[in-house]
């Protein structure tokens, strides 16, 4: 079964990951199945980190999330995970990897791997080197084509969960740590929310490119 995965889903998976290149960072790949493909519409990060070589899942995490998936976006539910390999490439599955995903596979047949790599994505762009999708067939990890898609109803939907999350977290006054008050090497803490309205703006822009182009 193909894979396809969602330039949202992707982009922030990278934005977290260049956001933390010292250390693997990981996170969930959210989806559904759909006739003769699994799509991955987004991925979440929910603060797991790890060391230079290593990251590890909550499952109690994992477990809340799949609730609240059930609650508020009807069909849709974890179709696999995402980790970080700093300065690693992502061309590869490490024994650890592997083992986790035998773990999500038992629970979800389906169940897909996406790593990425800040690193080699500054250098290149989008490649196997920078951003690659896993299966275990056999015993063993097999990569699966990155396929995309530009769905007209997803880039749509999309963009407006992104804008109604931005402007709730302004509207709710967030709140600012004493250390994000500091630059120096230390970014803003308002980046993620900034991130997110730039990721809104980019996503309307593509959708009128898909409009103009159909």
């Amino acid at each position: 079964m193909k894979v396809i995965i969602s330039p949202i889903a992707l982009s922030k998976a990278l934005y977290v990951a260049l956001d933390n290149k010292g250390v693997e960072v990981a996170g969930f790949l959210v989806g559904r199945v759909e006739e003769d493909h699994v799509l991955v519409t987004d991925s979440l990060w929910m603060g797991s980190r790890g060391g230079d070589v290593r990251v590890e899942l909550d499952f109690n995490v994992m477990a809340k999330v799949t609730e609240e998936l059930e609650r508020e976006r009807g069909g849709e539910v974890i179709v696999g995970w995402w980790h970080s390999h700093p300065r690693m490439g992502a061309d590869f599955m490490s024994a650890t990897d592997v083992e986790t995903q035998r773990v999500y596979q038992a629970f979800f047949p389906h169940a897909v791997a996406l790593i990425v790599d800040p690193a080699e994505y500054e250098k290149s762009g989008v490649n196997e080197r920078s951003c690659s999708l896993y299966k275990i067939v056999s015993d063993r990890y097999e990569a699966i084509p990155l396929e995309t898609t530009l769905e007209l109803n997803e880039l749509i939907s999309a963009s407006v969960k992104f804008m109604k999350k931005a402007l709730g977290r302004y509207a709710g006054g967030a709140v600012l740590t004493q250390k994000a008050m500091f630059c120096g090497k230390e970014r803003l803490g308002k980046n993620g929310e900034l991130f997110i309205i730039t990721l809104s703006i980019w996503t309307i822009i593509l959708v009128l490119l898909f409009w103009i182009l159909s």
